[in-house]
């Protein structure tokens, strides 16, 4: 088991290299062709340069570079248009900008990200391995215009910062609503960002405003049942063959948060729960005539690393490990004979209050609101005897409810 964990442990942070994820969607060619299909998935830094398709899941992948595709669309996720644009080239990182206003740019052929296309304008967004910058182009434009801002150092130490694009949403509205002021889209609250330049197109294009952003954290709370076994190990009178050591069944409570580096693809998550245990616990030996009987509560807080290995809308299988810090209470800790109504004493086997236990989890989230879990947590240690130890092993079966 050690090793079948070790092995996940080292499989799960190349899944997410090895494995492509293809949605429904289509692509425009040259020849203003419709191909529908299935679009390979990515949460890209930078606008992509072409775009792999599959007419069928299980075809061979086409790939068709910038130069041959004019469009494209992924279903429910983002969309791209070809556009020949000027490329402003100064930087907006604080380390790396200009002394004085740097206006030299370039002209390319680039996939645009549409952000809002609406009756009068529509918004796109480009990204490099400069910036990131945003583009509009009205009903009138024949190319998508840059909306400029420009950070440069004005003098030795001192940054400034000219908000062209506000400038030019103005005019924009001022062309298509002139009822609206600048109180109505906030215009001059807005930030050089996706979500604040959705919502003043937004005005200027009389709709209602979807966030750019999706949420990256989701939590959750659910309950379950454990099924804990603690077992000796090593020289002690109940660390035998002939030992028997119950199996309690008890309720187990979890809350826990999840964050998606990823979210429209979500197929890496990031976990961190909290459940709480509890265990009734009895081991014997009827040679020895000896039974060790305890109460048990722990509450343990577990990082894990999950991977969604089937990966769809509806449904999500994953699997995942991590470690459960934990910390336990121990009450009734009593040795006694097997005789009914013999005499008991305390126990001389102190528990620790702080153990470690490595997780294997595996489940299923249905339609994004119902996840089913199971989870092992393997044998640990919970005392610090030379001559024996007592390990508990643990596993659980819960339904959470996942929210955002």
């Amino acid at each position: 088991m050690k090793r079948s964990l070790l092995i996940l442990l080292w499989v799960i942070p190349f899944l997410s290299i090895a494995q492509t994820d293809f949605r429904k969607g289509y692509l425009i060619t040259n020849a203003q062709d419709t191909l529908h299909g299935f679009i390979s998935f990515k949460e890209e830094s930078e606008n992509p340069i072409a775009v792999y398709f599959r007419p069928e899941l299980g075809n061979k992948t086409q790939v068709f570079p910038l130069k041959d595709c004019k469009a494209y669309v992924v279903e429910n996720f983002y969309s791209y248009r070809r556009e020949t644009v000027n490329i402003s080239m100064s930087k907006d990182d604080l380390n790396r900008i200009s002394t004085g206003r740097d206006t030299s740019s370039k002209n390319d052929l680039v996939f645009l990200r549409i952000l809002q296309s609406g009756e009068n304008v529509t918004l796109f967004m480009y990204t490099d391995d400069v910036k990131t910058r945003f583009y509009i182009q009205s009903k009138e434009d024949p190319v998508p215009v840059e909306l400029i801002r420009n950070i440069f150092y004005k003098s030795q130490g001192l940054a400034k910062t000219e908000n062209k694009f506000q400038v030019q949403l103005y005019e924009l509205m001022q062309k298509y609503q002139k009822n609206l002021t600048l109180k109505d889209v906030k215009l001059e609250w807005a930030k050089y960002n996706a979500n604040d330049l959705i919502k003043v197109v937004s005005k200027i294009n009389n709709q209602s405003a979807k966030e750019f952003t999706v949420k990256d954290t989701r939590f959750f709370i659910g309950a379950g049942l454990s099924l804990t076994s603690f077992v000796y190990k090593g020289s002690h009178s109940l660390a035998n063959a002939t030992a028997v050591a119950k199996k309690s069944n008890n309720p187990i409570i979890t809350v826990g948060v999840d964050f998606i580096p990823k979210p429209l693809i979500g197929k890496m998550v990031y976990r961190v729960d909290a459940t709480l245990f509890m265990s009734k616990n009895e081991t014997y030996k009827k040679s020895s005539d000896l039974k060790h009987s305890f109460d048990e509560l722990t509450l343990g807080l577990s990082p894990q690393i999950i991977y969604n290995i089937y990966n769809s809308q509806m449904i999500k299988f994953y699997a995942g490990a991590g470690i459960s810090a934990n910390i336990s209470s121990y009450s009734n800790n009593v040795m006694s004979t097997l005789d009914q109504g013999a005499e008991t004493k305390k126990s001389d086997v102190d528990f620790n209050v702080i153990s470690f236990s490595p997780k294997i989890t595996a489940g299923f989230v249905v339609n994004k609101k119902v996840e089913l879990a199971a989870g092992y947590y393997i044998n640990t240690g919970t005392t610090d005897y030379q001559t024996f130890r007592v390990v508990v092993s643990r596993f659980t079966f819960g339904v959470h409810y996942l929210f955002k």
